[in-house]
């Protein structure tokens, strides 16, 4: 039997999924080949009939104890994969006790009533087996996903229900946890795409659960108990859902299920509250000050829409023009005509809360002011101007082309169930994407350009030295400093001069 590496999940406390977001933009992610001067002939529309989607239909089911199934068949390989999602995450942490689904979550694998933590990855690695749980900080969930063979399929499902319903938390694999999650807390405060995102955060969400941060104190509060009593407070079969897409049939999934989560009993469970984020408040520059920094880390963002909002499509689309990737308006300024960065993007979130709109680059120390002039040009532009017919069409064509290009995987197929489930969606809604897509005009991305880029309320994080770039943010506004441990800086708050 081949043998296949299994690799070791470690959840480190660096924050969500939102934040990472945040931090990779920041720092900037993996970058195209220049395209300056490039000219791109002979492009056809995007095909009618992706537009006509047909989304596979999965099987679906629920168990006597509550417990939701999802099947997707898919013959073309032997090998499937599956999850139990449990719709409790970040969010439903105790207030006293921050990073509880987190840590919960890290340590389902490290050992269970029957396993210790060197058994199950030995035990995994034999069956060929990727293992991993995960659960972000201000999450709507915690997951537990598991891959390999059809033929390992018994056994695997066997290792996969253990460690979902008899984990153990035992005290030393949690104290080696706690040790890495420490040095770990301390490391992050050396990154400034860490710094800038979590400033961000902060001013977009406020004492919203979604603007939290691990601290050293936090942790120090969580015990093995503590993650006991979470799990034995959410890890509910009518409080999760399982998937499954791959070589498999319903009918023997559903059978086997029955058998491995025979002892999983339902109980009442406390859904998790989504408090409604508050308006942010007037424009202002918050600057991170890190002495001796070469780079300014520059981030510009505006709160948006939660995902069910009718004002998503356009958003996505204006998100693409803006800054969704090497062809689009923020990498042609800031890299490839200005030469200021090595790439500037937008990002576009929109989860159950009200989401984000946010433009970022990592820029040499130098170019702040021009960096700065760009990205609010580049903004003030989606409001003032309708975005080109060829802007638009390449913009549609790279989102639905990217769609069509999913309904290849199986995994991705899977996924987007997934989030029809989560986010309570139609069913039809993968089937109508495509139109929607491109059913926007230029007059939908001015619109909503207008409504959700308002310069009264664009907040301006920056990451950098501050004695070279505090007098250049006073241009722009009013500036407040913070040092890298997240503390106001004494006296720091420096405003715009009074005109004369």
């Amino acid at each position: 039997m081949m043998k296949y590496a299994t690799y070791k999940h470690i959840t480190l406390l660096t924050g969500t999924m939102m934040l990472s977001a945040a931090v990779a933009l920041a720092q900037g992610a993996a970058q195209p080949p220049a395209s300056k001067g490039a000219v791109i002939k002979g492009k056809a529309p995007v095909n009618k009939e992706i537009l006509k989607v047909k989304f596979p239909k999965a099987y679906e089911t629920t168990l006597s104890n509550g417990l939701k199934i999802v099947v997707l068949e898919s013959h073309k390989i032997p090998t499937f994969s599956m999850s139990m999602i449990v719709q409790s995450g970040g969010l439903s942490d105790p207030a006293e006790q921050i990073g509880a689904a987190q840590l919960t979550a890290s340590l389902l694998r490290e050992g269970t009533k029957t396993r210790s933590s060197k058994q199950i990855a030995e035990q995994a690695d034999m069956l060929g087996a990727g293992l991993f749980a995960n659960a972000g900080l201000f999450s709507t969930t915690s997951t537990v996903s598991t891959s390999g063979l059809t033929e390992n399929f018994d056994k695997i499902m066997e290792l996969f229900a253990d460690v979902i319903l008899y984990p153990s938390f035992p005290a030393d694999e949690f104290n080696k946890l706690k040790q890495r999650s420490m040095a770990n807390l301390r490391q992050q405060r050396a990154n400034p795409g860490f710094l800038a995102g979590e400033r961000f955060a902060k001013v977009m969400y406020a004492n919203h659960p979604a603007a939290r941060q691990m601290s050293a104190a936090d942790l120090q509060k969580l015990t093995p108990e503590a993650l006991q009593k979470f799990h034995a407070t959410f890890y509910k079969p009518n409080n999760a859902m399982f998937t499954i897409v791959g070589d498999v049939k319903p009918a023997e999934v559903v059978a086997k299920l029955e058998k491995a989560f025979a002892g999983w009993a339902k109980g009442d469970v406390t859904p998790a509250a989504y408090p409604t984020v508050a308006e942010v408040g007037a424009a202002k520059i918050y600057l991170v000050d890190r002495p001796n920094s070469v780079q300014t880390n520059l981030l510009l963002g505006t709160q948006t829409v939660t995902r069910t909002d009718p004002d998503y499509f356009p958003l996505v689309v204006m998100n693409n023009v803006l800054g969704g990737g090497g062809s689009a308006r923020l990498f042609l300024n800031l890299r490839e005509d200005k030469g200021y960065t090595y790439g500037a993007y937008s990002n576009f979130s929109a989860p159950r809360y009200r989401g984000t709109l946010q433009a970022s680059a990592q820029v040499r120390t130098e170019v702040t002011d021009g960096s700065m002039k760009e990205f609010l040009y580049e903004l003030n532009r989606m409001r003032d101007e309708k975005v080109s017919v060829k802007e638009l069409e390449d913009a549609k064509r790279a989102i639905v082309g990217g769609f069509a290009l999913e309904l290849e995987s199986p995994q991705s197929l899977l996924n987007n169930i997934e989030t029809i489930k989560l986010y309570g969606l139609p069913d039809d809604y993968w089937d109508t994407y495509p139109q929607k897509i491109a059913a926007v005009t230029a007059d939908d991305i001015q619109r909503v350009a207008r409504k959700y880029i308002n310069p009264e309320k664009l907040q301006i994080i920056a990451v950098g030295d501050g004695s070279k770039i505090t007098d250049v943010l006073k241009k722009y506004g009013t500036v407040e400093i913070y040092d890298t441990e997240g503390k106001p800086k004494t006296g720091a708050t420096a405003a715009l001069p009074t005109s004369k």
